[in-house]
């Protein structure tokens, strides 16, 4: 039922994906123009990289297909970790600078973006209200920077595993699991980004509901999302999964359509986990009002002190 409500709720708001698009095209902009100071130095590095793993041509078609995926995704590793080595090698602080920009300024970022959307369907799910996305930005400047601030500092090590994983998969040499790969390219990403999720899902909408700060609202999200943990994972899983197989499926050219439908499909299936967990009723359009269990009725007896 979550997905279901989810996609209703997409479908109902999908002005807030174009929003959410501009703004994330902005946000990759404005890092690009900061990288842009070194642009001869990376461009050098990433070409030098790139034919070093012989990735050319890889990326034409759709991967799902046996050995071809496990040649893009040693080839993928390879890339990555020869950028990271000659950008290193040949200036330190340069590559700290990189590091900085992509793993933390561009996902600070984000998360401000999230915030803002969530804050938005806050209003669409309580009372069918439409706010606009520059107006809601300004408004919640404040606690959105705090938010992203700790959540992306949060999100590092989740995102650190996962890396070691593809980075684990690539590295195994055997014929036999090179057709296996596919699906486990598939399944174990899918399986640790949904773990990261359910452990992240109620944070951003906790502080948009609850009006707390960001450490009471983590405490909030995770105990109501605990409460439906294996619909959360669940749920998050399959997202996941839909995902990185049309990918697969499709080839490199399709995340241009997959990543701006999938990012804010994420934070609405989140606000309806956590609406859903904490028993409130809410729009899932102008025309349907739903009604979860109460919270008393989901909950454990052993939690039953935390009920308001």
């Amino acid at each position: 039922m979550m997905f279901k409500n989810s996609t209703k709720l997409l479908l109902a708001n999908f002005d807030k994906v174009w929003k959410l698009l501009v703004y994330h095209i902005l946000c990759f902009a404005f890092c690009f123009g900061l990288l842009s100071i070194f642009y001869s130095f990376f461009v050098e590095s990433i070409v030098s990289a790139w034919q070093e793993a012989n990735l050319s041509g890889m990326f034409a078609s759709g991967t799902f297909y046996g050995y071809s995926v496990s040649n893009v995704l040693h080839g993928l590793v390879n890339a990555a970790i020869g950028f990271f080595a000659t950008i290193f090698a040949e200036n330190v602080w340069i590559g700290i600078y990189f590091c900085l920009i992509v793993f933390y300024l561009l996902p600070f970022l984000m998360n401000v973006g999230k915030y803002v959307v969530d804050e938005m369907l806050y209003g669409f799910m309580s009372s069918a209200q439409k706010q606009s996305f520059t107006g809601t930005f300004l408004r919640t400047l404040g606690k959105s920077t705090q938010f992203a601030a700790v959540k992306t500092l949060y999100a590092i090590p989740f995102n650190a595993l996962i890396f070691l994983s593809m980075y684990g998969l690539s590295r195994i040499q055997n014929e036999i699991f090179d057709y296996i790969l596919p699906l486990a390219f598939a399944i174990i990403p899918a399986i640790m980004f949904a773990f990261k999720q359910t452990f992240n899902a109620g944070w951003a909408p906790a502080m948009v509901v609850f009006d707390v700060g960001v450490a009471k609202a983590f405490a909030i999200g995770n105990r109501a999302m605990l409460r439906r943990g294996a619909r959360v994972f669940s749920t998050a899983f399959v997202i996941c999964l839909l995902a990185i197989v049309l990918s697969l499926i499709l080839g490199l050219y399709a995340l241009i359509i997959i990543l701006p439908i999938v990012l804010p499909f994420s934070d609405i299936f989140e606000m309806t986990a956590f609406f859903s967990s904490q028993g409130m009723r809410f729009y899932a359009d102008y025309d349907t009002i739903l009604t979860p269990k109460k919270l008393e009725e989901v909950d454990k007896i052993e939690n039953a002190k935390f009920i308001l």
